[in-house]
């Protein structure tokens, strides 16, 4: 099995910050108006090479930034998942709690009329 190459120290943080994507963004941006603004093919040629790098990055950027939410909201949905259950089970144990406490309430009523007959109570 194979292992991923280790991440250069000057490596930009996956997904990109807001301003490194800008970055990217406007040198795209400049490309395409220096595109649109030639005629030569020598230099439409490379600027648009270039360019499909830029947009490549920014186009995977936008899928990290995609999977990254998904893994959140499906953190969020199972912690909400857990959550639920847990107040099913607790519902469950109070609703037994409350019914022992019903009980107990109906039981020292009957002791309280025995007693009251006897005179004690």
């Amino acid at each position: 099995m194979s292992s991923l190459p280790p991440v250069p120290s000057n490596a930009p943080a996956i997904p990109l910050s807001d301003d490194a994507r800008q970055t990217y963004q406007d040198l795209y941006d400049q490309y395409e108006a220096a595109i649109q603004a030639s005629n030569d093919p020598a230099v439409i040629l490379p600027l648009r090479d270039s360019q499909m790098d830029l947009r490549n990055v920014l186009t995977k950027d936008n899928m990290c930034r995609i999977e990254s939410t998904t893994a959140l909201l499906n953190a969020l949905l199972d912690q909400i998942k857990t959550t639920n259950d847990d107040l099913v089970t607790l519902k469950g144990q109070i609703a037994a709690i409350a019914s022992k406490i019903s009980t107990a309430a109906a039981i020292i009523s009957a002791i309280d009329k025995v007693l009251s007959l006897s005179g004690i109570a």
